[in-house]
């Protein structure tokens, strides 16, 4: 039986730019299993970055949560998140000089 191991719930992002509200995403939830390999695709400027800043950790949804283990980051307290950061979830950047 495969465990869910990160799992996205109705996770909106938004940022404001020039005064404005640019919604990135919009409620969006699926299920990442332990052992299976995922590719996240889309054309420049539909979110790509953004999703994977918040399954990495790196940002905090504006709204629903992220849970890496039935747990939700953004609210693990603050060494708790250093932690499973460091121990549990690994982040390759797209740019060689990173």
């Amino acid at each position: 039986m495969e465990q869910t191991l990160l799992e996205l719930q109705s996770v909106s992002k938004e940022y404001t730019q020039g005064g404005k509200n640019l919604l990135v995403l919009r409620k969006i939830s699926c299920a990442f299993t332990q052992g299976q390999s995922y590719a996240i695709t889309g054309v420049s400027g539909s979110g790509k970055s953004t999703l994977l800043h918040l399954l990495g950790g790196l940002d905090t949804p504006t709204a629903g949560s992220v849970l890496f283990n039935g747990k939700d980051i953004a609210h693990l307290p603050k060494n708790q998140k250093s932690l499973l950061l460091n121990r549990q979830i690994g982040f390759v950047f797209q740019f060689h000089y990173l």
